[in-house]
């Protein structure tokens, strides 16, 4: 008789308790996860806070995972303006130089496509930020830049030579990166 009464009773779903960090220590359970998600993954920062919802129960703002980001120095996806401003300015100084030289730029470890750098100058030229011909006023060193001449493409060994060289690539995790949003 047990059973029959059973049948009418509604099920009981178990409730889920969204976790909201209130202080660094946090996250840090979510350290890894977050960073996977970020960087490995290359997600979007709306993506890694549905994913961290959804997954995990773990919600948080926007401003609290740029601030997170920031703390941990997993902020390296996007390069500033001043940062593409050098780059322009460095590549304009080599293919000056007698052989011009091609540039390419790693920036904090990763690759910087010449397609990206090509885009920026063209939109700050459409804005009126930067001009034709007219010299770039950029003083400031753009730290975790290194820049040089690619290997030829034919050179198979000069690529990996290449590859290794900026895979070795480490963060100083004692350095303060400032990056505004």
């Amino acid at each position: 008789m047990d059973t029959y009464y059973a049948y009418g009773q509604a099920a009981v779903q178990p409730v889920l308790v969204t976790y909201r960090p209130s202080k660094p220590e946090d996250w840090e359970p979510y350290r890894d996860t977050i960073a996977h998600l970020y960087n490995t993954m290359n997600m979007k920062l709306k993506d890694v806070m549905s994913e961290m919802e959804a997954t995990y129960n773990f919600k948080a703002t926007e401003k609290q995972y740029k601030t997170q980001l920031k703390r941990w120095n997993l902020d390296t996806k996007y390069i500033k303006a001043s940062e593409y401003m050098f780059m322009i300015k460095t590549m304009r100084e080599r293919q000056s130089e007698h052989p011009p030289k091609e540039t390419r730029f790693v920036l904090r470890g990763r690759v910087v496509d010449p397609k990206d750098i090509a885009r920026f100058e063209k939109r700050a030229q459409k804005k009126g930020t930067m001009k034709e011909g007219v010299p770039i006023e950029c003083d400031e060193l753009v730290e975790d830049l290194v820049y040089g001449t690619p290997p030829p493409e034919d050179a198979a060994y000069h690529q990996a030579a290449y590859a290794e060289a900026y895979a070795s690539y480490q963060y100083e995790s004692t350095v303060d990166y400032s990056y505004s949003y």
